[in-house]
């Protein structure tokens, strides 16, 4: 709506300068006159402009720049690709931890008298040791994950 609003009024003051210009009174006349010469004038400092900043950029002007923000994209892709390989290698030991603790269940339900109890004891508390460090290993990364 106020696209339409805005389109209409840059109409209707280019109807009513252009009238002016051609059918106004003296005054009006030059005041339209003026009013497009000024608009001439900023179309033509905006198009300087775009040929001087089209120049600087051909000279190399944003080469630094788009260097600059380049290599932020590789690092960013570098940091990326690490925290994946770090997660994957977290998954992998915590996949070996869950078959330790299934072959440690079956063994337990299979036949309980034949087992060492301190064999099982130390097992056990191996298995503990191995999941708080996965634990805090995935906390951490989770953190770094959330941070990025």
């Amino acid at each position: 709506m106020i696209r339409f609003i805005l389109t209409t009024v840059f109409f209707l003051v280019i109807a009513l300068l252009s009238y002016n210009y051609f059918f106004g009174t003296k005054e009006e006349k030059e005041q339209a006159q003026e009013i497009f010469s000024k608009g001439a004038e900023v179309v033509g400092a905006g198009a300087d402009l775009l040929k001087s900043e089209y120049q600087k950029y051909q000279e190399g002007k944003y080469d630094e720049a788009l260097d600059n923000v380049g290599h932020l994209l590789n690092k960013l892709k570098d940091q990326g690709g690490e925290l994946l390989e770090d997660i994957e290698s977290w998954k992998q030991r915590k996949s070996e931890w869950d078959q330790k603790k299934s072959d440690l269940h079956q063994l337990l339900d299979a036949d309980p008298d034949s087992v060492d109890e301190d064999a099982v004891k130390n097992a056990i508390a191996e298995l503990d040791k191995e999941r708080k460090i996965l634990e805090s290993e995935g906390n951490r990364l989770k953190e770094q994950a959330d941070n990025r």
